[in-house]
């Protein structure tokens, strides 16, 4: 079993808070959770990239520090972020939690009203045919069935990432589904990235996480969501 490295002490530039590295060199920017600020992890001095209000402070559901088992691996909960999309005038927001192992990297645990995914990034890139009325994408010889595209914008941001994060940032988000996958194009028209999701229930994540309590009841039916009549 991988086990995450010994964590790094620090203390917040903005207000002096103590602060936990967990991913070492691969931490571009941290967020204080005291205060709220952004800070440039390459930075010795720790220089403030951005400040946020405390009124938009989210509570996580897994805490920064957290460690469970994903795909038999040991992963620790190192960053987390709220994105929200708008469509037809009403706004949604899901919740995304970056894990890390120091041997296996990054992979990330998605929550949108109590239904969950674990994510990876995609190093092989689908096809993707556009010309159709309804856009397809195909993986691994899985075809996917375009679901929604719209622009997500980073709303909360805590913890650290390998990159520079910020909130107000926007991508466009464009997902294919596959239940129980959902393959996820994000980025610009320039540059994008490619995930792989797949659908997993509040039940185990509680479970791969031990964490106390019963998990949030999910609401309604997620895109990617198997059917159990199957």
């Amino acid at each position: 079993m991988s086990a995450p490295a010994q964590v790094k002490a620090l203390n917040c530039s903005s207000c002096g808070a103590p602060l936990t590295l967990r991913a070492f060199q691969h931490t571009l920017s941290v967020v204080c959770g005291n205060c709220l600020s952004v800070l440039d992890a390459k930075d010795p001095n720790l220089q403030v990239l951005q400040k946020f209000e405390e009124r938009q402070r989210v509570q996580p559901l897994i805490p920064p520090g957290t460690r469970g088992k994903l795909r038999g691996d040991l992963y620790e909960v190192v960053g987390f972020q709220v994105r929200t999309i708008t469509v037809d005038g009403e706004q949604y927001s899901w919740s995304e939690y970056l894990l890390f192992n120091p041997y296996k990297g990054f992979r990330y645990l998605t929550e949108y009203q109590g239904h969950w995914n674990d994510v990876i990034t995609l190093r092989n890139l689908p096809a993707v045919d556009l010309t159709s009325l309804r856009p397809k994408a195909k993986l691994l010889g899985e075809a996917y069935q375009h679901f929604q595209t719209a622009t997500a914008e980073t709303t909360f941001v805590l913890g650290e990432f390998p990159w520079q994060v910020k909130v107000g940032e926007q991508v466009q988000v464009m997902d294919f589904i596959a239940p129980p996958r959902i393959l996820s194009r994000e980025g610009t028209e320039a540059e994008a990235t490619w995930s792989l999701g797949e659908y997993m229930t509040g039940a185990q994540v509680w479970q791969a996480f031990q964490l106390p309590g019963s998990p949030p009841s999910a609401v309604g039916v997620f895109a990617n969501q198997p059917s159990p009549y199957k």
